[in-house]
């Protein structure tokens, strides 16, 4: 009985999360994001899709790319806007001096990454702007078996949760002949 009284309820429960605004905290709780990043992940938008976010945030729809996923989490949970590219919020972050240049190496990502942080890449695609960040997505923390998990969109499955594996290429582009510029993690951003 209380889990059906739980499956009846969780609509109201995701509609007030959508509702309510956690910007009054100075830094999200992990179990908050992680419950955001569910909630998102089950409307099933698909990169590029149009949304109009919960709440009246906005009666025009918000084309879900992995920018501006990044960036409706950082309005929900901190209130304040970013730019629009993933290159933008890299400057931003870098102008606010809490961008962190850093090498892919996993152990070392898994003790000093923290849930919130913005997760940057370059190259993803052939980048039309300086500097070449194509690609940002959001950390949400480590399971019990020490993976690392992120959320945000991406082009071939939509805004959703992710594995995140600094070492693994993502994307890339054919720049010179036969030579190819592999995508690239390249570091990250504390709110």
């Amino acid at each position: 009985m209380r889990e059906k009284a739980f499956w009846l309820l969780r609509p109201l429960v995701f509609f007030v999360a959508g509702c309510v605004s956690f910007s009054g905290f100075a830094n999200p709780e992990p179990a908050d994001l992680e419950v955001v990043a569910k909630w998102l992940a089950e409307q099933r938008i698909p990169y590029n899709g149009a949304w109009v976010p919960p709440g009246g945030e906005s009666a025009v729809p918000v084309s879900m790319d992995c920018s501006n996923t990044a960036r409706w989490l950082h309005r929900h949970f901190y209130g304040a806007d970013l730019p629009r590219t993933a290159s933008g919020q890299y400057e931003f972050f870098r102008g606010q001096g809490k961008l962190k240049r850093v090498s892919a190496n996993a152990a070392r990502l898994a003790k000093i990454l923290k849930p919130g942080d913005f997760l940057f890449w370059e190259n993803t695609y052939k980048p039309k702007r300086k500097p070449p960040v194509t690609h940002v997505m959001v950390y949400l923390g480590k399971d019990a078996a020490g993976k690392m998990w992120m959320v945000g969109a991406q082009n071939s499955k939509g805004v959703g949760i992710y594995e995140f594996r600094p070492n693994q290429k993502m994307g890339g582009y054919r720049w010179f002949l036969w030579f190819r510029r592999e995508g690239r993690f390249v570091g990250f951003g504390r709110p």
